[in-house]
């Protein structure tokens, strides 16, 4: 019976184009709460209508190939994917600390595309699977990176600073303290005179991380000195 039931849903009806995109709104919505939840800037209304109109596209187009039977299925879902990519873009950023954020929302928004395209193309079981997946990467991953962090032992850094005395000092901080400075990177401000600087320190104990960065902090002519 039940099988019976899966396999009218397989089918272009009424009844499972319904089911399709009820599925992938909820599917949609566990996917944005999770970015929701960590304030990022596509949250569960972007990642539901993402879902939803991928979905609703993949129908469209199964819709127009029993219209058109000589209608090529793949050229709609091909087009979702290649279009969500505009939009992941804009979620992208490059701090002024030449840090990039918005990595992982644009890759959960491509995904989130691919599980509307899977739903509205009436794969259930990849769909639903994938949306589970996903969800535990984000989830557990994240935890994964925190712990990581632990254990390395290099910390990149964003500084800004008044004069180059602040470079002769870091210098001479980290050869005492056995670090080394790799990356250095220094542009100026011809307005105001300001240095900014972005670097990675190689340390010798993870678990002086917190005094690494104060110590950095505590250079001469130093405004502003955080880790990225």
């Amino acid at each position: 019976m039940i099988l019976e039931n899966i396999d009218f849903l397989n089918k272009f009806n009424g009844v499972s184009v319904f089911v399709r995109l009820i599925l992938a709104l909820i599917l949609g919505a566990l996917l944005g709460i999770e970015r929701e939840r960590k304030q990022r800037p596509a949250g569960l209304r972007t990642y539901t209508l993402v879902c939803l109109g991928s979905a609703l596209a993949a129908v469209t187009n199964e819709y127009i190939c029993t219209i058109y039977p000589s209608a090529d299925p793949a050229r709609i879902p091909a087009q979702i994917v290649s279009g969500i990519g505009f939009l992941g873009a804009g979620t992208i950023l490059v701090t002024k600390e030449h840090q990039v954020k918005g990595l992982t929302t644009a890759a959960g928004l491509w995904c989130c595309a691919a599980v509307g395209i899977s739903v509205g193309s009436g794969f259930y079981y990849g769909a639903i699977f994938a949306g589970i997946l996903i969800v535990v990467s984000l989830r557990v991953f994240s935890i994964v990176d925190k712990n990581f962090l632990k254990y390395n032992k290099y910390m990149n850094f964003y500084v800004e600073y008044n004069s180059k005395v602040f470079i002769r000092e870091l210098i001479f901080y980290a050869k005492k303290s056995g670090y080394q400075i790799l990356d250095l990177e220094i542009t100026k401000d011809s307005s105001s005179g300001t240095y900014f600087a972005t670097f990675q320190l190689k340390i010798t104990n993870p678990s002086l991380r917190t005094l690494v960065l104060a110590s950095v902090q505590e250079l001469s002519d130093c405004i502003l000195a955080e880790e990225m």
